[in-house]
């Protein structure tokens, strides 16, 4: 496989064109390269001759650009990691397409073929096992209030700090009929403010302070972290 680190990002970068324009318009013009790239013509032809003499293009005066066989090695490891990461970007993190192609061709460059690995094994295992889907529901949901919201005031209680007063939204979908009956027999309703006491010690229960006249109400940890609030006014303004 061809040493990529021999390559500048700008030489990628016109290996990357080459591959798009050839693919979309079945040729890849200098003219059109340039476009592309947003580069000057003379500029072009340095790179292009730069590549020809590293053996990655077929280069020559008023013909199209062609990727040689070690071009297209690089050019097709360069397609698989932006699919890789645009597909993270847009599952897991719940980024628009257009928002997951920017964030991909930004780091491309600097992500090596280990960290692109690293993020396949991560999303395959929250999209495909199982003991995931939970996670992912979460996860979904998460994304959802932070596309909506981007300065980001919504969190789960057992996410917040000793004394951070927040409004309850709803329940995460992840609630069981019984965990919600359970949740409304608490008193604890759509709208209500309530402030976080903490975590006991061994996380398995979490305090807070709700109603009015306050009182202490103490919640299993599971349905705590199930409960999506939004931080009081006062809360942001200490964020």
């Amino acid at each position: 496989m061809p040493d990529e680190t021999k390559l500048s990002t700008s030489m990628v970068d016109y290996i990357e064109s080459i591959d798009l324009l050839t693919r979309q318009h079945g040729h890849a013009h200098t003219k059109d390269i340039a476009e592309m790239l947003h580069v000057k013509m003379p500029s072009v032809t340095i790179a292009l001759r730069q590549l020809s003499a590293k053996g990655m293009i077929f280069y020559s005066a008023n013909r199209p650009v062609e990727l040689t066989a070690e071009g297209q090695k690089i050019a097709d490891r360069i397609a698989k990691h932006h699919h890789t990461l645009e597909s993270f970007f847009q599952r897991a993190l719940g980024l628009s397409p257009d928002s997951a192609h920017l964030v991909s061709n930004s780091i491309d460059h600097i992500v090596d073929d280990d960290v692109v690995r690293r993020f396949l094994v991560f999303s395959r295992a929250i999209e495909d096992r199982t003991d995931c889907k939970r996670l992912a529901t979460h996860l979904t949901e998460a994304m959802e209030f932070l596309n909506d919201d981007p300065q980001n005031t919504y969190a789960v209680p057992t996410t917040l700090e000793e004394g951070t007063e927040c409004i309850y939204v709803r329940p995460s979908r992840l609630l069981s009929p019984q965990e919600l009956e359970r949740v409304s027999a608490l008193g604890i309703a759509p709208g209500d403010t309530f402030v976080v006491c903490g975590l006991t010690l061994d996380r398995a229960t979490l305090a807070i302070l709700t109603g009015n006249p306050r009182k202490r109400v103490v919640l299993p940890v599971e349905i705590a972290e199930n409960l999506w609030t939004r931080l009081s006014k006062e809360a942001c303004d200490v964020q």
